[in-house]
């Protein structure tokens, strides 16, 4: 039911396979049963990054959950999934993650 979608810079893609493994660890580490969390990253191939440019690099997650966490608890998540990205991106990469309540009424399983 979780999940955990990167969009990164191509030229990040050699970094990718593992971040997006810890990433997934993580998340279950914090109490999530693992076989529920669907993770995966997108190669974006053309994006233009703040004052770089094209030159930029960049890497955003989202993370879905479905609706009735607390604060606190999406926070710890996206907290340590954050922490995770920043420690394997470049330091003049553009890191950011946005957390999403999915609405259960919507969500198949």
């Amino acid at each position: 039911m979780p999940h955990i979608i990167v969009e990164y810079s191509k030229s990040l893609e050699p970094r990718m396979s593992r971040l997006l493994g810890e990433m997934h660890n993580m998340l279950a580490e914090k109490g999530i049963d693992k076989t529920r969390i669907k993770t995966r990253g997108i190669a974006v191939e053309h994006a233009h990054v703040g004052e770089h440019g094209t030159q930029g690099q960049m890497m955003h997650a989202t993370l879905l959950l479905l609706a009735g966490r607390d604060l606190e608890t999406k926070k710890k998540y996206g907290g340590a999934l954050h922490t995770l990205m920043k420690q394997t991106a470049p330091d003049d990469c553009a890191v950011t993650l946005e957390i999403r309540d999915m609405d259960p009424e919507s969500y198949y399983l």
